[in-house]
């Protein structure tokens, strides 16, 4: 398994998010509820929505054994806002998933995830960094990632 040996942007980001999170409703959270640009490929009526309101497509299949909670894994990510503006990204990032290490619509959309799969997850505000938005990313922000999940460790 490749280890990335950076700082890691992400997951200190997605950590601070969790602090942001919180309960004000006002402003478009819910990816249902805005216009993502052409560029991103997002059509929600072709994605399946999670119980929790993320919605998942995958790109590129995988194979091997699904992401659970706990799992060390690696991956490539990258940010978008909805109007197709890059916010983030990142290579060989490993972080084990739990609840803590990243924000909730991050964690959902990874759980399910086989090795070399490529998924667009679309995660609403209230799972990611809420009324409070966060560097680069306003408030209410209905995120969208591409992720690929290059390599897994199930917990010992």
């Amino acid at each position: 398994m490749r280890h990335a040996r950076r700082p890691f942007a992400l997951v200190l980001a997605l950590v601070a998010g969790l602090a942001a999170c919180d309960d004000d409703v006002t402003g478009p959270q819910n990816p249902g509820d805005v216009s993502f640009d052409p560029s991103l490929g997002v059509n929600l009526e072709a994605m399946t929505e999670l119980d929790s309101g993320v919605y998942i497509q995958t790109l590129t299949a995988g194979q091997g054994v699904p992401v659970v909670d706990g799992d060390l894994v690696v991956v490539d990510y990258t940010l978008w806002l909805t109007d197709g503006t890059v916010r983030d990204s990142g290579t060989d990032v490993s972080f084990t998933l739990t609840p803590n290490s990243v924000f909730d619509g991050f964690r959902l959309g990874l759980i399910g995830m086989l090795t070399g799969e490529t998924r667009l997850i679309v995660i609403p505000s209230s799972l990611a960094y809420g009324a409070g938005g966060t560097s680069g990313i306003p408030p209410h922000s209905v995120l969208v990632f591409g992720v690929t999940l290059k390599d897994l460790n199930p917990p010992v």
